[in-house]
């Protein structure tokens, strides 16, 4: 087991173990376009820490960020880190691998002075639950939208967060908009933009996509990290298959009114 810190040398061209089990998630044809954000923004927007097996193989992560540059929709004082995501691939847990990565990962943030982590904790079983961090100190300052925004103080107890309200105009008629923030940055969100891509073309004019690049603009702007909005409406969370693409923007062509 081997845990080291992602740099520009080692570990941008192997991010997302999540998406290279075998057999790989349907989803995974988001890989490469996760990958190349990663590398565009590591230092920017992404900080990681990669676990390797006894063969070499990445098989688990912990993708971050300092609070005053984290892709998230909150206002943060400086100082703090921001976990987006953990994992260690399903045939290795249970083994310490998560164990040793968040290890490496709290080391670090002592040695830089950090003063906590934040992280928003789900309700979604085997995928970053609360009770998992609940489990190594985090506890809940934050409810909102089913989600938990935790905190574990290192060098300062408490810690100053503003939650910014989302500001997505609701749209009718047609052609209807597909917006799409950020969204590149996981590989399921990554997938399902291409999957948007090739199908909104089929719409002959009657669906447009407008695609905003993530950033701390986007956020101050739209109120969100990232999202698929199709008129306005939150669509498209988690694994997307193109079928379930058209689906949702001939219902959206259905119901438009057309505008004059």
């Amino acid at each position: 087991m081997r845990v080291y810190r992602v740099t520009r040398n080692e570990g941008v061209g192997r991010a997302y173990p999540c998406a290279t089990e075998v057999p790989p998630p349907f989803w995974a044809d988001g890989l490469a376009l996760s990958r190349s954000w990663f590398a565009e923004n590591l230092g920017k927007y992404v900080e990681g820490f990669h676990v390797e097996n006894g063969e070499g193989e990445v098989v688990g992560h912990i993708y971050w960020a300092p609070s005053e540059r984290a892709l998230v929709p909150y206002r943060i004082e400086e100082g703090a880190a921001y976990v987006y995501c953990e994992w260690v691939q399903r045939g290795h847990q249970g083994r310490g691998y998560m164990r040793e990565v968040f290890g490496a990962f709290v080391e670090y943030l002592r040695g830089k002075k950090c003063k906590g982590v934040l992280v928003d904790g789900t309700e979604i079983e085997g995928y970053m639950h609360y009770r998992h961090f609940e489990k190594r100190g985090f506890r809940v300052i934050c409810e909102a939208d089913g989600g938990r925004l935790m905190y574990l103080p290192l060098s300062q107890e408490r810690i100053e967060v503003e939650p910014i309200e989302a500001r997505i105009s609701k749209r009718e008629g047609l052609p209807v908009e597909v917006l799409v923030i950020g969204s590149q940055f996981c590989p399921v969100g990554a997938s399902a933009v291409l999957a948007i891509r090739r199908v909104a073309g089929e719409f002959e004019g009657k669906v447009v996509v407008k695609e905003v690049a993530g950033g701390r603009e986007a956020i101050e702007r739209y109120g969100v990290a990232d999202g698929i909005f199709v008129n306005g409406e939150a669509r498209f969370f988690g694994p997307v298959r193109e079928e379930q693409v058209r689906e949702v923007l001939r219902e959206a062509i259905g119901s438009a009114k057309v505008q004059t």
